[in-house]
C-alpha cells in the first residue's frame, strides 16, 4: 500500500479512526506513536486527554445544518446530513495530508471514508464487525454498505486466516489482506501475582481454597455467557471442591443491552440455585488484567462466531488453561493443541469440560503443557 507513498522527512502520518474507549484501539495507537509516527486520532472519545508526543485528537465530524434541512423532508435531510459528515472528513484529510487512513472496527465511519475517497484506506477487522453479517437476521442495508467498504479498501488487516475469506466473500471479490495479531506483552502477562490473587479473593469473598472459573469475554449475549451459566450448574454436583464462576460486566457503560443481560443471568442463576456460586467483576485497569488471569484456575471462552481473540494469547502467556468452543477460526492455531475444545452450543459437553478442568487428575502434565503454550506465544 505504501510502496508509492512519499513520506515527509521520513515520518509516517496516520489518520486513525477508532473507538477511543477501547484498549484494542490504544494498543495499536501506542505502537504507532512508539515507532515515531505522527497520529491524528479521530473519535468522540479522546484516549489520551493528557496528550502525547506526535499525537493530536480531533472529534469525529457531526452532522451540520440540521435545523435548516428539516423543512426539506426526512429523506433529503438524512442524505444532506450524511454528505455534510463526508465533506468534513474530506476537508480534514486534505488539511492533514496523512500517508495512511486507518479505520478500526468496520462500520459507518469506514463508509464515510470510502465516500470521501480517503486513500490509502486501511481497515482493521476486529471480528464482530464482520461476523455479525453471518448471523440470522443481519441488517441487509448495513450489509450492503459493508460490502462497498471492503471492496474499496486498499488493505484489510485480520487476526485469523478465516477472516480473509469472510471479508472477500462479503466484498464479492478478492481483497488484499494481511494477517497481523497485536500480540501480548509476556513480561506482564505471566504466571505468579500470588499476593494480588489473595487480595482479589478477599475482595470477592472467595475462600482461599476455592477454585475459580472465569468467563473472560465481554459481557454480551453473543459470547454465550448464558450457556456457560447452564453448563456450570450442570457440572457443579460433580465438582470435587468448591468452585466460583466469575463474569465480568465492565462494558455495561457502553452497551445498555448488557444491563438487561445481567438481569436475565441473575434470574437464571436463582432458578438454577447457583447464585451463591457466582461473582460479578466490574471494570479493572488493563494493567491489572494479569492478576485476573492469575486468579482463575480455568478460563472459559464460548462464542458462536469469532476471530482469534487476544484472550487466548493472554491466557497462554499466564499459563492458564482455556475451555473454548471449537470454531473454524481457532483450528490450525496453537489453541487447538493446548486448549480444551468442545463443540459450540453443547451444554453437556461444556459441563463435562468444566468438570475435567476442576477435577484435573493430571495437573502436572497440564502445567507442563501450558508452560509449553507460553513458549509458543513468546516465540510467535
Amino acid at each position: 500500500v505504501l510502496s508509492k507513498v512519499k513520506l515527509t522527512e521520513g515520518v509516517m502520518k496516520i489518520l486513525m479512526i477508532a473507538p477511543g474507549n477501547s484498549i484494542h484501539s490504544k494498543r495499536p495507537l501506542d505502537l504507532l506513536l512508539e515507532n515515531g509516527c505522527d497520529v491524528t486520532f479521530v473519535d468522540s472519545v479522546n484516549p489520551y486527554p493528557e496528550g502525547r508526543d506526535r499525537y493530536q485528537f480531533l472529534p469525529y465530524p457531526s452532522p451540520r445544518g440540521m435545523s435548516y434541512y428539516k423543512m426539506l423532508g426526512e429523506s433529503i435531510t438524512g442524505r444532506l446530513l450524511f454528505w455534510s459528515v463526508v465533506l468534513q472528513l474530506w476537508l480534514l484529510w486534505r488539511r492533514i495530508r496523512p500517508d495512511v487512513v486507518h479505520v478500526h472496527w468496520v462500520d459507518y465511519r469506514a463508509y464515510h471514508c470510502v465516500m470521501a475517497r480517503l486513500r490509502p484506506l486501511v481497515l482493521s477487522v476486529w471480528g464482530t464487525d464482520i461476523n455479525q453479517y453471518y448471523l440470522p437476521g443481519a441488517d441487509l442495508e448495513k450489509l450492503s454498505t459493508i460490502r462497498k467498504v471492503l471492496a474499496k479498501a486498499d488493505l484489510v488487516i485480520v487476526d485469523a486466516p478465516i477472516m480473509s475469506s469472510k471479508c472477500a466473500h462479503l466484498a464479492k471479490r478478492e481483497i488484499h489482506t494481511e494477517l497481523l495479531h497485536l500480540g501480548v506483552d509476556t513480561k506482564v502477562f505471566r504466571s505468579g501475582y500470588r499476593d494480588a490473587v489473595f487480595e482479589w479473593k478477599h475482595r470477592l469473598a472467595i475462600p482461599p481454597d476455592t477454585k475459580v472459573l472465569f468467563s473472560m469475554r465481554a459481557f454480551d449475549q453473543r459470547y454465550n455467557h448464558h450457556i456457560i451459566l447452564d453448563a456450570f450448574a450442570q457440572a457443579q454436583p460433580r465438582f470435587k471442591t468448591n468452585v466460583i464462576l466469575i463474569f465480568k460486566t465492565y462494558n455495561q457503560k457502553y452497551y445498555s443491552s448488557s444491563v438487561e443481560y445481567e438481569i436475565h443471568m441473575c434470574r437464571r442463576a436463582e432458578e438454577l440455585g447457583i447464585a451463591g456460586s457466582l461473582r460479578w467483576m466490574e471494570e479493572v485497569p488493563f494493567e491489572q488484567l494479569p492478576e485476573i488471569y492469575a486468579l482463575a484456575d480455568g478460563i472459559i471462552n464460548y462464542p458462536s462466531l469469532d476471530t482469534l481473540p487476544v484472550t487466548f494469547l493472554e491466557a497462554a502467556a499466564c499459563e492458564r488453561l482455556v475451555v473454548t468452543s471449537r470454531l473454524p477460526s481457532y483450528l490450525g492455531t496453537f489453541a487447538e493443541r493446548y486448549f480444551l475444545m468442545v463443540d459450540p452450543g453443547n451444554i453437556t459437553d461444556l459441563a463435562d469440560a468444566l468438570v475435567k478442568v476442576v477435577n484435573d487428575d493430571a495437573a502436572t502434565q497440564r502445567a507442563a503443557l501450558m508452560a509449553e503454550a507460553r513458549k509458543v506465544v513468546e516465540k510467535e
